[in-house]
């Protein structure tokens, strides 16, 4: 009996050795595939809205953006970005809860935060995607191209190359029938901020908003010089001679109606475009240095106000 006892108890100790054994194994698989799969992707800080945006375009959210509570009172977009940490003011971020669970690359957009570079290298590689007139012979190359290029490489970078090519294509495809919607436009357009009774911020090459006009086919009126930024403060006079749709842009730091009761005011009221009611005003709702998605948002908005109203 004692025998038959021991080889019972010799059984189910080897038994227990062997499921042990095996579930140690799948514990191990499990950890090496998880390692796998954290591998595929890089944990990501950006800085930069265009950046931001385009990598949530992807369907690769950034795990780090600064400025983001700036960037959705901006664009009109609370909760754009869920998934990521916000780091605090654009211009100055939290770099000690950056550290506090580091990327694996920091991207930026020069010339912004470039004087962070010293203290940014201690955290994590950096890479740098200068955009619009900030790019290294930015007029060998339209901005649509760098965006372009942007996107490509944000895909290269989150092991997704496939979402990129697929996104740019469906935004070109998007922006052609964009443009069929609008037609033939017979005048130049004007993109303008009114800032108080007598300045103005007008948009041009530069900015998403030039950089859209030309996309589209369509005439900026705006001839004069610009910043680097692609916009540039004007006076009312500047603008009193320009024979063109105006296209308001309604900020969303002006209070309620604020275009419009500007309008009614000063020197505007005056203008010529103004009296023959050749104008609309648009919410400001994407960011005007921003990557395709603010694009599209901008581009949509032009369209719809251009196919519906008596601007054409």
């Amino acid at each position: 009996m004692k025998h038959q006892h021991g080889i019972i108890y010799r059984f189910i100790a080897q038994k227990r050795t062997f499921l042990s054994i095996i579930l140690l194994s799948w514990i191990l698989i499990g950890n090496v595939s998880m390692a796998s799969d954290g591998d595929e992707e890089a944990s990501l800080a950006t800085f930069d809205f265009a950046i931001a945006e385009t990598l949530n375009a992807l369907g690769h959210p950034p795990a780090f953006i600064s400025g983001l509570q700036g960037y959705e009172t901006y664009s009109r977009q609370p909760g754009i970005i869920p998934l990521s940490t916000n780091l605090g003011y654009r211009h100055l971020p939290n770099l000690e809860l950056l550290a506090s669970e580091p990327p694996k690359y920091i991207l930026i957009s020069p010339p912004a935060h470039v004087n962070l570079i010293p203290k940014l290298r201690k955290i994590a590689e950096i890479r740098k995607y200068p955009l619009y007139n900030n790019y290294d012979k930015h007029d060998k190359k339209s901005h649509w191209k760098i965006l372009e290029e942007l996107t490509r490489d944000l895909g290269k970078l989150t092991g997704d190359p496939k979402a990129a090519e697929k996104y740019i294509s469906k935004t070109n495809q998007h922006f052609d029938e964009l443009k069929k919607l609008i037609g033939d436009v017979d005048s130049p357009l004007l993109v303008i901020r009114l800032m108080d009774e007598r300045h103005a911020r007008v948009y041009g090459h530069g900015s998403v908003e030039g950089m859209v006009l030309k996309r589209l086919g369509l005439k900026n009126a705006w001839k004069d010089k610009l910043g680097q930024w692609g916009m540039a403060t004007i006076s009312a006079k500047d603008v009193m001679d320009i024979d063109a749709k105006v296209i308001f842009l309604d900020s969303p730091y002006d209070p309620p109606g604020g275009q419009k009761k500007i309008l009614q005011k000063g020197l505007w009221k005056h203008w010529p475009s103004i009296k023959q009611n050749d104008y609309a005003i648009l919410s400001l709702d994407y960011w005007s240095w921003g990557g395709f998605p603010s694009a599209r948002r901008f581009a949509e908005s032009l369209a719809e106000c251009l196919n519906n109203s008596s601007l054409q």
